[in-house]
């Protein structure tokens, strides 16, 4: 490892480290000054003793903090480190502990004598000679302090590193299963569109041109929402829109709906294609079958300040199960997987239905963000 790596792999920048440095040492070299001037002593204050020493033992990490960060990078401590590794990273611990103590006294003895504050003498290196182990010893305690920081650091990265790319693969996941989901309506979807636009075509050929538009329509929607997760409830309802113009249109005016959406959560942003398939089952299971004619009714309103509920109901035949919830086919499956992939448990879907009294699905899904479009429909009875 070069120099210049080094100093680049570094987790906060060199100059910084000097200058946390000089400023830890600046707060422990003055803590002891607060306490003379508290007792009115601060004139037997000696600057030299007691700020000086822990000065530069503070500054001076600053500066050997890339040494300390390149033995942590070389004799890197793990559960499976060797002995080997573990009696390399004490020795180097022990080596820099006593430089960075000989050199303490080196830098503040010298200009010391230089200045003539406190010659060098016989006397007063062989004081220093007699403290250097005490003070090795809290300077190899430093050391580890430094170390075990690089390593909390370390951990705390690789840590978020770990659940970004969690979050990453869920997300992938999660988006791979909704393009599935989607992928799997589609075809049902057009293939019934289609066979309704067929059927027209034979009992009214200008109606079924008119249905060929709206099925374009459709078709645009399809690929537009394919691009989006999520669009405004408005513009969901008018997918919804059209795709019954085409099925009144089949079952000759014979089929009502009714729109009740609450203009506040026009906006807010639901699933695409969440509405249709609940559509297509009140018709398939509700009139397809039947004679008369029948409702559907479409409402959507605020449910608290964090929740909208969309509700989907016919008068047509339900289920023909009298006991236990009604059974649900591949479109309601759809749509509740669909809520659990985005919403995880975030959300509730009921299903209720009696012979020959209809059928209901109630959604409640969480107000994520209101968008910004404005409602380009008109959401009225």
């Amino acid at each position: 490892m070069t120099l210049k790596d080094l100093f680049r792999r570094l987790p906060i920048p060199y100059w910084l480290c000097i200058l946390l440095g000089i400023v830890l040492g600046v707060v422990l070299g003055t803590r002891f000054y607060w306490t003379f001037l508290l007792w009115g002593e601060a004139g037997d204050f000696r600057w030299n003793n007691y700020f000086v020493a822990p000065f530069i033992n503070q500054a001076l990490w600053g500066f050997l903090v890339p040494v300390v960060y390149w033995c942590y990078l070389t004799m890197p401590i793990r559960k499976n480190s060797t002995s080997t590794i573990w009696i390399k990273a004490i020795g180097a611990s022990i080596g820099v502990a006593l430089f960075h103590e000989v050199v303490s006294y080196i830098v503040w003895l010298t200009p010391m004598h230089v200045l003539g504050i406190e010659p060098i003498t016989r006397e007063s290196v062989q004081s220093a000679l007699f403290r250097i182990p005490a003070g090795f010893i809290s300077q190899w305690l430093e050391y580890w302090i430094i170390f075990l920081l690089f390593a909390g650091y370390e951990y705390a990265t690789k840590f978020h590193d770990k659940q970004v790319e969690l979050a990453r693969i869920e997300t992938q996941l999660s988006d791979a299963k909704l393009s599935a989901l989607r992928l799997q309506l589609h075809p049902h979807f057009l293939f019934n569109t289609l066979n309704t636009v067929s059927t027209l075509s034979e009992i009214n050929p200008k109606g079924a041109q008119r249905m060929i538009s709206k099925l374009g329509n459709l078709l645009r929607g399809i690929l537009i929402e394919d691009k989006r997760m999520t669009i405004p409830l408005s513009e969901e309802i008018q997918f919804v829109r059209d795709y019954l113009d085409i099925e009144q249109a089949r079952f000759n005016d014979r089929l009502e709906v009714r729109y009740n959406i609450d203009e506040r959560v026009a906006g807010v942003a639901v699933p695409g294609f969440i509405l249709q398939p609940l559509v297509e089952n009140a018709i398939k299971h509700g009139f397809a079958k039947r004679p008369e004619g029948g409702k559907i009714i479409l409402e959507a309103r605020p449910e608290g300040e964090r929740y909208v509920e969309l509700i989907v109901s016919d008068d047509g035949l339900g289920t023909l199960l009298e006991n236990g919830p009604p059974m649900e086919g591949i479109g309601l499956r759809n749509v509740r997987e669909r809520l659990q992939l985005m919403y995880k448990n975030d959300y509730s879907m009921s299903v209720g239905s009696t012979h020959n009294r209809g059928f209901e699905v109630r959604l409640s899904i969480p107000i994520l963000n209101a968008l910004v479009h404005e409602a380009n429909t008109d959401t009225g009875s």
